[in-house]
């Protein structure tokens, strides 16, 4: 078994391994392109010497995280790339990247991700979003499982793809108790069953470019306020959205719109007196939206 000692010896073994300066710069070049001969590795890292990248390179491989293979004796020709091992540190250095972003920017942008498993929409979006965000990208359900974490501030979310879906991925988020506001984007016309599922927002694909943007605005503009009001402002954007779908007769028959009007009833009973919100213009706006 493993003493906190030698533990502790390992995380500095290692942390020493891929601070110096161009280790990670090498390896994180390595992983956009492999494999890559001398010169070519060179002219992607600005500012690097031969003889640096000579010993850098002589460095990691005798680490057992790079591989050199000599493809060619006449003329000289040899070409680097990652081990398994060094593959494996993938993960480590984009938790280290986004660990930064977290607690070393003194303001950083709120983070988005954009799940859809159709990269075009993805672009799209990201398009629309990334001057004003950090933007993160997923492609199915599972590959957003693995950027779901406490850096997510928001998630714009399909809410139909195949295998994990959406209402997945959702549900998931709830039941992690993550604290990001989620806008479910689908071709799928909202019913009734939307009154249960746990999102903040709802978008019918595609979306128009200035309606993506303010309700990523408006769900982020909610974080700062406490978990009834955040409750009730979702559940009002849902009855509003009901509102504009169904006809009368069909809320009147729905239990499940009834029971909508029922919560967002009794959080209204609980909530501060919403003439406080007049002091906070950003407030009065989402509930008057709500």
């Amino acid at each position: 078994m493993t003493s906190n000692t030698d533990r502790a010896q390992r995380v500095v073994d290692t942390v020493d391994l891929i601070s110096k300066k161009w280790h990670p710069v090498i390896i994180q070049r390595l992983l956009e392109a492999e494999p890559l001969r001398f010169n070519e590795l060179k002219e992607r890292i600005d500012g690097i010497s031969g003889k640096v990248l000579t010993d850098s390179l002589e460095d990691l491989t005798e680490s057992g995280l790079l591989s050199r293979t000599v493809v060619s004796e006449a003329p000289k020709r040899v070409e680097y790339e990652l081990t398994d091992t060094g593959h494996e540190l993938q993960d480590a250095l984009e938790a280290l990247a986004a660990w930064g972003d977290r607690h070393l920017d003194p303001d950083p942008d709120p983070v988005v991700l954009i799940v859809d498993d159709d990269p075009r929409l993805v672009r799209m979006h990201a398009s629309w979003l990334e001057s004003d965000y950090t933007v993160e990208r997923a492609y199915d359900g599972e590959d957003a499982f693995k950027k779901l974490d406490d850096s997510i501030d928001a998630v714009l979310l399909d809410r139909r793809m195949p295998g994990i879906d959406g209402e997945d991925v959702l549900a998931r988020i709830r039941e992690w108790n993550l604290d990001c506001g989620v806008i479910m984007l689908s071709a799928v016309e909202p019913d009734f069953d939307i009154v249960d599922m746990g999102f903040d927002a709802y978008i019918v694909k595609p979306g128009f470019r200035d309606e993506v943007r303010e309700t990523v605005t408006d769900v982020l503009a909610r974080d700062v306020h406490d978990a009834p009001l955040r409750e009730y402002l979702a559940l009002s954007a849902k009855e509003s959205l009901l509102r504009a779908e169904k006809s009368a007769a069909e809320l009147e028959a729905s239990d499940e719109y009834d029971r909508l009007r029922r919560r967002i009833e009794r959080l209204a009973s609980q909530l501060d007196d919403p003439a406080d919100a007049a002091d906070d213009p950003q407030l009065q706006a989402l509930l008057n939206d709500a």
